[in-house]
């Protein structure tokens, strides 16, 4: 490791302070039962800390989506695996680990927008990149940490090739570790 980015314990805090704000809008809508959709595969762990917090009822599912091929965005999304859970007229949370270019995101709220027709559609994501290449800043909700870290970022479901999803923390790689 080069440079830790986001302690486990840190995580946890800024899971706590997520569902809080979460909690507080759905008090707000008071809309039935929400959906937290997590974007797989890179925010599962964080959507399993993340439900670890919130007090309302909550149904989960995922949606599994991509703008990179390796390390790279080709800026092109590409969706594998849709919602199972019917989220028509329902709040829907979109979880996210890490927003870097918008891309993708941008592109799925749309996607969730116009095939499953939400009353509500909010973002929540643990790491918002302050990137120059940011297209879409309009895009979170809910924002756990910022950061102006622009190298490659790993675990706690960040991760470089598959690797390092499993760690409880988020860094910056070695040179020599990712080689």
């Amino acid at each position: 490791m080069e440079k830790l980015i986001v302690s486990e314990d840190e995580i946890v805090r800024v899971c706590s302070r997520l569902a809080k704000e979460i909690d507080s809008k759905l008090d707000e809508t008071k809309n039935g039962v929400p959906v937290l959709v997590g974007i797989m595969n890179g925010a599962l762990p964080f959507l399993y800390e993340l439900v670890k917090h919130i007090k309302h009822p909550i149904e989960i599912d995922t949606i599994k989506a991509s703008s990179y091929s390796g390390t790279e965005t080709t800026g092109k999304v590409n969706i594998t695996k849709e919602p199972d859970i019917n989220l028509e007229g329902r709040d829907v949370i979109l979880v996210e680990d890490i927003i870097d270019t918008g891309i993708t995101m941008h592109y799925l709220k749309q996607f969730i927008k116009d095939h499953y027709k939400p009353k509500n559609l909010y973002v929540c994501v643990l790491v918002k990149r302050n990137n120059l290449n940011l297209k879409y800043s309009e895009i979170a909700d809910f924002t756990g940490l910022t950061t102006d870290e622009q190298r490659y970022i790993v675990g706690f479901g960040f991760d470089y090739y598959g690797l390092w999803r499993n760690e409880p923390y988020v860094f910056v790689p070695s040179q020599k570790d990712i080689q």
